[in-house]
C-alpha cells in the first residue's frame, strides 16, 4: 500500500518528551519545522535546538507538515485539539492514558505514538532501545507511524487504548514508585548521616536481576522470609515516619500474600 512518507513534523509542547522525541526525529532526518508551546521562553529554546520555528498561537501552525505530535500534559490535549483543524494530516499524541479519539475532531487521520520511558532534562535517553507503542485509526496511519517508529527504535508495538492504560499503570509501579522508594531510602539514611552511595550497588543489581527472569524469582527480604522479628524491628525504626511505615506495611503484606498465593515462581 502506497503511503505518504513523513518528512516534516510539528511539535505541540516543549517538555521532556518533546525534547527527546524531537531530537530523535531530527537525528533520523525528519525535520521539525514548527513548535508551539504555552510558555514562549521554553518553546523558543527547544525550537532553536531543533532548527524549528516557534509559533506563539496553536491556530497559526502550518497546515503543510506531514505529522503533528501533541506532547503536552494529558489534561491539555483536548482543549488544544479543539483549536486545531488539519483535515487529513496525521495527528498523534504521546499520552499513556488518553484515548486516541481525543484527536478525532482535528483530523481524519489520528493515533498514538507512546514512547515508554522516563524522560528528564538532565539525562539523555537514546531512543534506539525505547519501546514505542502505536495505535492508529486507519491502516494508512498505522503504516506511517510504524515507518517513523522504526526509524527511531528497534522496539515497536501495536497497543490499543485499553492495553496502553494498563501498561501505564504497570510503568508507574515499575518506575515512578520504585524511584520514590529510593527517595525514601535516601531520606532515611540522610537522617543519620549515612551516604546513599551504599545502596547504589544493591539498586543496580536489583535492576539487573529483572532482565533474567520473573521478578518474584529474585524476591528476598523479611516479608518474603516471614521474619516477624525483623519486620517488627523495622516498624519500630519507622514509628516517627507514619507515612513510610504505612507503605512498609502495605508492601510487606502484599509480598506475603503474593508468596502465599503463588509460591516462589
Amino acid at each position: 500500500m502506497q503511503h505518504q512518507n513523513i518528512e516534516e513534523a510539528v511539535l505541540i509542547g516543549a517538555g521532556n518528551v518533546a525534547s527527546h522525541l524531537g531530537m530523535a526525529l531530527v537525528g533520523q532526518g525528519i525535520r521539525v519545522v514548527e513548535l508551539y508551546n504555552r510558555t514562549p521562553a521554553r518553546g523558543r529554546e527547544l525550537a532553536t535546538r531543533l532548527g524549528a520555528a516557534f509559533i506563539p498561537a496553536i491556530g497559526e501552525l502550518t497546515r503543510s507538515a506531514d505529522l503533528y505530535i501533541f506532547t503536552v500534559a494529558d489534561a491539555a490535549i483536548a482543549p488544544l485539539a479543539a483549536l486545531l483543524r488539519l483535515d487529513d494530516k496525521l495527528v498523534v499524541h504521546t499520552s499513556g492514558t488518553m484515548e486516541m479519539e481525543l484527536l478525532s475532531q482535528v483530523s481524519d487521520s489520528f493515533g498514538v505514538f507512546y514512547p515508554l520511558q522516563t524522560f528528564s532534562t538532565s539525562r539523555t535517553a537514546g531512543f534506539r532501545g525505547i519501546p514505542v507503542c502505536l495505535e492508529a485509526n486507519t491502516t494508512m496511519a498505522r503504516l506511517q507511524l510504524e515507518e517513523v517508529a522504526r526509524k527511531l527504535t528497534d522496539n515497536v508495538y501495536f497497543i490499543d487504548s485499553d492495553q496502553r492504560r494498563l501498561l501505564h499503570v504497570a510503568a508507574v509501579f515499575a518506575s515512578n514508585f520504585t524511584n520514590f522508594m529510593n527517595t525514601v531510602a535516601e531520606e532515611l539514611l540522610g537522617s543519620e548521616g549515612i551516604t546513599f552511595e551504599l545502596l547504589k550497588p544493591l539498586i543496580a543489581q536489583t535492576a539487573e536481576n529483572v532482565k533474567h527472569g520473573h521478578p518474584f524469582h529474585f524476591q528476598t527480604g523479611p516479608a518474603f522470609r516471614g521474619d516477624e522479628q525483623v519486620l517488627s524491628s523495622h516498624r519500630e525504626l519507622l514509628k516517627d515516619h507514619p507515612g513510610y511505615l504505612e507503605i512498609y506495611d502495605v508492601i510487606s503484606r502484599n509480598i506475603i500474600q503474593y508468596k502465599t498465593e503463588n509460591g516462589k515462581l
